[in-house]
């Protein structure tokens, strides 16, 4: 007679002595739950209650066992508390403390400053260059050709494929990331904008800024923590439920998200500040045919009489005559700006004759203005001109950063494509036995040895493994997909047309428990992140904006100096520079007006006092103010810096114990197995234990694989905290600039 299980067998019928044992029982707990008021109001706690381990089955010769990685298990307390009215129940002792931070804060390490100064550009995205020497003027002129955005994935990719299977090493995987990926794309075409804006400031132009958003790889199928979406990790009520997986969210899985890095605010500007100097000089010519009727001479004081008696004044014979004037303007550093200005139109409007020379006596104008407050210095004025060169270091560290998100986003996708591929292979191995199973019991019932039932049970459990394998094969897939996006600049490129993606990495943990100082590792990222050092440029290029907004405040005071030929009026108010737009005012005719011989000396100075002041005062107080929430993002980032560094240290650290547990319960549920099915040889237990047995079998080994997953992805996560991925994966940042790491 077979002698009953100890675990989910059917319930028992209780006998007249079973139900006075239970009911003793029950008065038990109740003489014990009504002890307990008792001993709090006493100020003394009960002995705590533990549960004795289960005996393990000391089965030797079970198969597929594994060495458990070394890990401390963890301890409870003899003296542990029991819950308390506030629901705390929390021995503290047994938590390890907080780490220690630095108060310093390094600056960037020597690594990152050379890649912020790096002069790499891009291999095929960069514009053509044009001859702006003396003597090919017209250089000048020509617009810059920009490449057109290459479509096509390189032959690399194509090398990959054999038999029509992608076989993809990790290293090949970010290569052809770094390559093709759209993400990086546009963080490339960052460093070029960069450029262009460093030479319109060169010019006397404001800046059009960077952009400051960056793209974060697509989670995938996996989440943040389990590259697993069924429910095996959690159990199930009974071993023959089917857990069923809406397949069709994955696709909202698969989107981007973005992160902007902009320490200014999203909507928030600085105030164009005082009027930049024109570096590019300026000429402004024209010519125009002219003639000029008979005319009085408005200089001739005789009269004459004509052939009907009436007088009139001595005139002159028509004139066909071709004006033209021209302009030169040019800033300097200073604030200076020069203004040189010559016009033939006086002789003909005054001259007695026709001249053939239309330059014999010209109205020409040199006016030169230096502010002596707003807009006075190098600092001022040059101010566009270091932001540009600031913003190029950022431009540079934003496309590290970059790098940083989508190395880190593929390896984690391509290792949990490697996971929902053991994951199959644990499914498939779980059918297989659910197939044995089912045609062992066969057999047995065809002989009448088995119980019908007993076979329905284990076809259930043959079903629930089938739709198990089917769900875990369509979730590899859809990681393909992912995965394969982020590998390709088109997917309709034909290089991308292959069937599969077959991972040649796997998962290798250590058997030893990292060892991880948190204070030497923080020291490291704070040298090393380039979101926060780029996020402290900024800062930087905020003071200089502060610095032009408050000396927009000071009252406008120009000292100028002018001289006149054939001119007759002051020099008209003239402010130096434009708004950043590189476009000069185009000045107005000095010698119109001028007699025939007159030369005007003047200079003096020009003075603006605008009453209250509140643009200029309000300019600069947002100004600060946009600085101190910069310093406060700045501030803020270094906290999560630091942040981020511990839980990836006690993330990693959890995840090899977990992994090690997960390990040697996968052992012992094997171990369990095999005693099932010995005592089952012998007529000692039941078929439907052995069933429940196999399928925890099953989700032990998918815990495994989850567990292994976690591990892997904790430690890409440090190393994406610590900044240093690029370099654990042999990155180097001019070769991802130029996008060519093969």
């Amino acid at each position: 007679m077979l002698q009953r299980s100890r675990r989910n067998d059917p319930a028992p019928s209780y006998g007249s002595g079973s139900i006075k044992d239970a009911f003793a029982l029950l008065l038990a707990a109740g003489a014990m739950l009504a002890a307990v008021p008792a001993c709090a109001q006493q100020g003394s706690q009960p002995p705590p209650f533990t549960v004795p381990n289960p005996p393990t089955p000391a089965v030797n010769n079970s198969p597929n066992q594994q060495t458990v990685p070394a890990h401390p298990n963890p301890q409870i307390a003899p003296d542990a508390p029991l819950p308390q009215t506030d629901k705390s129940s929390i021995d503290l002792r047994s938590l390890e403390p907080l780490s220690k931070q630095s108060a310093m804060t390094p600056g960037p390490s020597q690594a990152l400053q050379q890649a912020a100064d790096s002069k790499a550009l891009p291999r095929t995205e960069i514009p053509s260059t044009v001859n702006t020497r003396f003597f090919h003027l017209f250089g000048d002129y020509h617009p810059v050709t920009i490449p057109e955005l290459p479509m096509r994935s390189p032959m690399q990719l194509g090398d990959l494929v054999r038999g029509g299977r992608l076989y993809l090493s990790l290293r090949d995987a970010i290569a052809l990331a770094i390559e093709n990926n759209l993400d990086v794309e546009l963080v490339r075409y960052n460093l070029l904008a960069a450029d262009a804006d460093l030479a319109r400031a060169k010019g006397g132009g404001n800046l059009r800024g960077l952009d400051y958003t960056i793209q974060q790889s697509s989670q995938g199928v996996g989440s943040l923590t389990s590259p697993l979406l069924v429910s095996a990790t959690s159990g199930s009520p009974a071993s023959t439920n089917a857990n069923v997986t809406d397949l069709s969210q994955i696709t909202q899985s698969g989107s981007e998200t973005q992160q902007n890095l902009s320490e200014s605010g999203a909507s928030s500007t600085y105030s164009p500040g005082p009027q930049v100097p024109l570096f590019d000089p300026a000429v402004f010519a024209d010519a125009g045919y002219l003639r000029r009727s008979d005319e009085a001479s408005l200089t001739s004081s005789t009269t004459s009489t004509n052939s009907t008696g009436s007088s009139d004044s001595s005139s002159s014979a028509p004139l066909d005559y071709v004006s033209a004037e021209v302009d030169y303007q040019q800033g300097f550093s200073s604030g200076a700006q020069l203004n040189a200005f010559v016009d033939n139109s006086p002789q003909a409007l005054y001259a007695r004759q026709s001249q053939y020379d239309p330059f014999h006596a010209t109205s020409t104008s040199f006016t030169l203005t230096q502010p002596l407050l707003r807009g006075l210095g190098p600092s001022v004025n040059r101010r566009f001109i270091n932001i540009a060169r600031i913003d190029k270091k950022i431009s540079l560290l934003l496309f590290e950063q970059q790098l940083l998100e989508t190395v880190y986003g593929v390896s984690r996708l391509y290792y949990d494509l490697v996971s929902l591929g053991e994951n199959v292979a644990v499914k498939e191995q779980s059918l297989a036995a659910a197939q044995r199973l089912f045609e062992d019991d066969q057999n047995q019932e065809d002989k009448g040895t088995l119980a019908p039932i007993e076979l329905t049970r284990v076809q259930a459990l043959l079903a629930s493994s089938r739709l198990d394998l089917i769900q875990a094969r369509g979730e590899y897939r859809q990681q393909e997909v992912i995965l394969r996006e982020q590998l390709t600049r088109r997917l309709g490129d034909p290089a991308a047309n292959f069937a599969s993606i077959v991972p040649t990495d796997r998962i290798v943990v250590p058997d030893d428990s990292p060892s991880l100082d948190v204070a030497a590792l923080t020291e490291d990222a704070l040298a090393n992140r380039p979101d926060l050092v780029q996020a402290s440029l900024q800062v930087k290029a905020g003071d200089i904006y502060v610095k032009a907004s408050r000396n927009a405040v000071k009252p406008q005071l120009n000292l100028y100096a002018n001289v006149q030929t054939r001119g007759s009026s002051l020099v008209p108010y003239l402010s130096p520079g434009s708004p950043g737009t590189g476009v000069p005012t185009v000045p107005a005719a000095l010698g119109e007006g001028g007699l025939e011989l007159s030369t005007i000396y003047q200079g003096g100075v020009q003075l603006t006092i605008p009453l209250r002041n509140r643009i200029a005062q309000a300019d600069a107080v947002r100004d600060t103010i946009q600085v101190r929430q910069a310093q406060a993002r700045t501030t803020k980032l270094e906290n999560d810096v630091r942040q981020q560094i511990e839980d990836a240290a006690i993330a990693l650290d959890t995840a090899h114990q977990a992994y090690a547990a997960a390990v040697e319960s996968s052992n012992y549920q094997q171990q369990l197995l095999q005693a099932e099915l010995d005592m089952f040889s012998v007529g000692e237990s039941t078929n439907y234990l052995i069933i429940q047995d196999q399928a925890y079998l099953a989700q032990a080994r998918s815990t495994e694989v989850a567990a292994r997953s976690d591990w892997m992805k904790a430690r890409l996560t440090l190393d994406k905290a610590l900044g240093n991925l690029l370099e654990k994966n042999n990155v180097l940042l001019d070769d991802a600039v130029r996008g060519n790491l093969h």
